[in-house]
């Protein structure tokens, strides 16, 4: 058995197409379709569903594609710690985040990058149960998602900001000036994130919790597409309040504060916990922790948290109730 071999059926398992994962891998269709053949000899076991074309795994298959993610990260997570040894961390740190970090991720990708030049970093904006999945399945080194909520085993967490929710509408006296309530901000032409994406369900939530339901004219699973349609006027979005670090990149709008709830949430790096840490998620995670990432984020002062999925009952518990239709 060889690495490359490995390598090859989990670029099978990402690319679910036998000649897509030859290209990613740049051999030949027949060369990886004969080590992963090699492969189910040494095992004694079929892999690969196998018809005219790719169909799937086979339950010990599935298994083997997991332990190959395993073995591989291990492999990667043994070079990066030997770079670190001799203090040149050199590679490729893969960083999933959720699209509402956009505007902070320049000065985290930058600081890091300052403290260790040699590494390349590979940004995917995923919803956060992809996020999750792709970390314990070692196709991500670490996340940057909500924390106020206790991560599943085998994630570890570590705070960054607080997010908290704002408007952002067009730079026209039409719109509110400063400040504005969930209850008004409900109807306002409003542009939404997609309702199966977590922040959207966070903004719903909101609503909910002054007893209005969002009538979205547009909705868009990217918050800087929507930052777009708010800056060619007509319409609103949601966007947490340090999207006012990049208003220069959405000239014509400006952020206005939304309150009755204000929504807090908490957001932090997030990776999987083990012994040893993979070297990339320690290097990240040691990079953080010498930031100080809350003067960055320019947001205002704490507010009560609003929980998803309980929002009603968080208001009554800071002396106000819900408005009922």
């Amino acid at each position: 058995m060889f690495l490359r071999q490995l390598e090859y059926l989990v670029a099978l398992s990402q690319e679910r197409h036998f000649s897509r994962a030859a290209r990613h891998c740049n051999i030949s269709q027949p060369s990886l379709s004969n080590a992963i053949k090699q492969l189910e000899m040494e095992f004694g076991t079929p892999i690969v569903l196998r018809h005219q074309r790719f169909q799937g795994f086979t339950a010990e298959g599935s298994r083997v594609v997991e332990w190959s993610k395993r073995i591989l990260a291990d492999r990667d997570a043994m070079l990066q710690e030997l770079s670190v040894l001799k203090k040149t961390l050199s590679g490729r740190i893969r960083l999933g985040a959720m699209p509402t970090s956009s505007p902070v991720l320049p000065q985290i990708n930058g600081l890091f990058l300052k403290r260790h030049p040699g590494v390349q970093v590979d940004v995917s904006f995923l919803g956060l149960d992809e996020l999750r999945v792709k970390l314990t399945n070692f196709e991500l080194d670490v996340g940057i998602t909500y924390i106020d909520q206790k991560q599943p085993p085998p994630l570890s967490s570590c705070r960054l900001y607080d997010e908290h929710l704002s408007l952002l509408v067009p730079d026209d006296a039409r719109f509110p000036a400063a400040t504005t309530t969930w209850s008004e901000a409900a109807r306002l032409p409003l542009c939404l994130l997609a309702p199966h994406m977590h922040e959207r369900q966070i903004i719903d939530a909101a609503f909910a919790s002054v007893g209005e339901t969002p009538m979205p004219l547009i909705e868009s699973d990217s918050i800087v597409n929507l930052a777009f349609h708010t800056m060619a006027g007509g319409v609103v979005t949601v966007v947490p309040s340090h999207f006012e670090l990049v208003i220069g990149g959405f000239p014509g709008t400006r952020v206005v504060k939304l309150v009755k709830p204000e929504v807090v949430r908490e957001v932090g790096l997030i990776w999987v916990d083990g012994d040893p840490m993979l070297p990339m998620a320690k290097a990240m995670l040691d990079a953080v922790k010498a930031m100080a990432i809350t003067e960055l984020v320019r947001v205002p002062a704490a507010a009560p948290k609003i929980p998803i999925g309980a929002p009603a009952r968080q208001l009554r518990q800071n002396g106000r109730r819900p408005a009922s239709r």
